[in-house]
């Protein structure tokens, strides 16, 4: 979950001083390095946790200086800032630490964006620094796209929430993103592994945001053995704004590792450059585990559809309850141990296997990693014990951790990939606007569109969208889509509520029709805490029965898994030559046993509709999941939809 700070617990400041110059693109800041001690300028200091201070600053005579004794007592230090809608910022600060303590990540900095009557939107949290650091550490994060709608926009000095220590801040700055022309190289191989035959690249671009179009541009791909030497150099097949395409023939490469370089130039001479890699196999040895062409994870030779959800740790008595259900895996934090993996084995029931915590200075880091050196023994312990196991289906490695370890997540990666060929690594974000930058770090992704009751249910397709796009549609996709109440993490009661069957449904098919090839809901855990009475500012919140929250989720999930054969399909199924639909109306096509399916969904709060027309007449148009509304005449498909409806119909054409 991410920390969320709320406008009231930032202090109202005068702003009276003229803002620091700073470098072309940087966001003007009010006395960015703490040198105005006197007025303290800019920043909304609260006396005495936050003051001025002399002691060592990393430049010039002051610094800020934090001191906090009571672990209840939380404290901000902000500033009012500028920013513009559809960009994104990079910003960081200097930090050093004496005696920091508490469960959370320490002192840090934060960017978080409002509506213009005070709604909080977003931000971005990057991890900080606890203990005692005697060395200035540079903390620094990028935001997400700022949305439609943010107007009113801070930049944050803070320790996280029940800690103290003293803690210090120096040279604070935050700057326009601008990425580099090409952002990310993948191939349509999974892991970039092929035995030969075709491989399709793709080169991300970022042409807009450095002022380029598709024809001002040069592309080159160069393929490279590992000792340097160039055995190809390829020109795109097709250039866009976002993306360039080329097009390999892995057929005449030799068994080995090749680099794959892509170098882009603008027409006055600015260039940058991404890599990858390509391994041509002679052939490819058995795996547990692996995800095809079309997505899908392949799990003991056979397609498979993940379905589950989230859990805190495996017990005997909640299996029984989850075993009769729908889902068919789980995620559980706790790491399981032998026994509890065969628990779930025993009740057909398949576990991701967390290790994201494995990260040292991060908030769940196990107590005996104490340095970077620690994580690879621990990482291969726990795979080379379970690797094997018939219950692992694939690898937890990171849960929204931020851009700035995109080298450490890298390598975690790679080592389960040494450790563990037979099982792919699954990652979830919240980052939707900076996958791109984290494509090494993951074979599968997830994001965590958690939008009810505060924003609308169509941000599950939004992320679904955004996520399948920023890989190329070329990574399998586990999307976590809401089913639990705000209220259990301490949101107030009269602005929190569980989603209901309606929006459970539409959500779930929203991320289907996204592109998603598989779900894995968040979260078990909470339908239990909130089947307990849970304390709100002192009152109780309204108590949600477990067994009624699970009948709702359970028959959600019942009407995915009767799909799951066809979601599975890679059949051809026939395109429509004309798609009318209104505004939050999304579809997905699939062929199955001669017959085509149309998944489509309303993720819109208002009513809607849609038609198809393809190319042949209808012979039958039936309604497989979803209200009547179906209609059929000659080529044409007519659908009417309620609010969030989703709806699958089976097509047969005439021949």
């Amino acid at each position: 979950m991410t920390l969320l700070l709320r406008p009231a617990a930032i202090l109202a400041f005068a702003v009276s001083a003229a803002a620091a110059p700073l470098p072309d693109n940087n966001v003007p800041l009010l006395n960015p390095g703490f040198e105005d001690a006197a007025g303290a300028a800019g920043w909304g200091l609260q006396p005495p946790v936050y003051t001025m201070s002399t002691d060592r600053p990393r430049t010039g005579k002051h610094c800020l200086r934090f001191e906090n004794s009571n672990a209840d007592k939380y404290v901000l230090c902000s500033q009012s800032i500028q920013l513009e809608v559809g960009k994104q910022y990079e910003f960081e600060v200097w930090v050093r630490t004496e005696n920091v303590r508490g469960e959370d990540t320490g002192a840090t900095i934060c960017v978080q964006w409002w509506t213009k009557d005070g709604k909080f939107i977003g931000g971005a949290y990057p991890s900080g620094i606890k203990g005692t650091t005697t060395e200035w550490t540079r903390i620094s994060a990028r935001t997400s796209q700022i949305p439609e709608g943010a107007a009113r926009f801070d930049i944050t000095c803070y320790v996280r929430k029940k800690m103290t220590g003293v803690a210090y801040w120096d040279d604070v700055a935050i700057r326009r993103y601008r990425p580099p022309l090409v952002e990310a190289l993948v191939t349509d191989a999974y892991r970039n592994a092929v035995t030969g035959g075709k491989v399709t690249v793709k080169a991300g671009l970022a042409l807009e945001a450095n002022g380029a179009a598709p024809d001002t541009i040069s592309a080159t791909l160069s393929i490279s053995t590992a000792d340097g030497a160039e055995v190809a150099a390829l020109s795109p097949i097709a250039v866009t704004e976002t993306d360039a395409t080329f097009e390999v023939d892995a057929a005449p490469l030799s068994p080995g590792v090749y680099d794959l370089v892509c170098d882009v130039r603008t027409a006055d001479g600015h260039a940058t450059r991404a890599s990858s890699k390509l391994r041509r196999l002679a052939e490819v040895s058995a795996r547990r585990a692996f995800v095809d062409r079309h997505g899908r994870l392949i799990l003991g030779g056979k397609p498979f559809f993940p379905l589950g959800t989230y859990w805190g740790g495996i017990n005997e008595e909640h299996l029984h309850i989850y075993a009769k259900s729908p889902f068919n895996c789980l995620m559980p934090y706790g790491r399981p141990n032998r026994e509890q993996l065969d628990l779930a084995q025993s009740r057909d029931l398949k576990v991701i296997y967390s290790i994201k915590d494995l990260y040292h200075g991060t908030k769940w880091c196990p107590k005996h990693i104490t340095s970077p050196e620690d994580e690879r023994p621990a990482i291969e312990k726990i795979v080379t014990e379970f690797r094997d196991h018939p219950a692992v289906m694939a690898w937890y490695i990171n849960d929204e951790l931020p851009l700035s370890m995109v080298d450490r997540l890298a390598e975690h990666r790679d080592w389960v990939e040494e450790l563990d060929p037979g099982h792919p690594a699954w990652v979830v974000l919240y980052q939707v606007d900076q996958i791109r930058s984290y494509l090494p770090t993951f074979d599968v992704i997830g994001t965590d569109p958690y939008p009810i009751p505060a924003k609308p249910a169509s941000m599950a397709l939004d992320y679904t969208r955004k996520t399948v796009g920023a890989g190329f549609g070329y990574r399998a996709v586990w999307m976590v889509p809401q089913i639990f109440n705000w209220a259990a993490y301490g949101k107030p009661a009269e602005n929190s509520r569980a989603p209901t069957l309606l929006e459970m449904r539409s959500m779930a098919w929203q991320c289907i029709v996204g592109g998603a090839n598989g779900l894995v809901f968040y979260s078990w855990m909470d339908l239990w805490r909130m089947d307990k009475t849970v304390e709100d500012g002192g009152r109780a919140v309204k108590r949600e029965p477990f067994e009624e929250r699970w009948r709702d989720v359970t028959a959600m999930a019942k009407e995915i898994e009767e799909l799951i054969p066809v979601l599975l399909s890679v059949e051809e199924s026939r395109r429509p030559q004309a798609v009318e639909a209104t505004a939050g109306v999304a579809w997905r096509l699939y062929g199955k046993d001669g017959a085509t399916y149309v998944a489509i969904v309303n993720s819109s709060d208002a009513p809607g509709a849609a038609s198809l027309v393809f190319d042949a007449d209808l012979a039958s148009a039936d309604a497989v999941l979803g209200d009547d509304g179906a209609e059929s005449a000659g080529k044409r498909l007519s659908l009417l939809f309620s609010p969030l409806e989703p709806k699958v119909v089976r097509l047969v054409f005439a021949e």
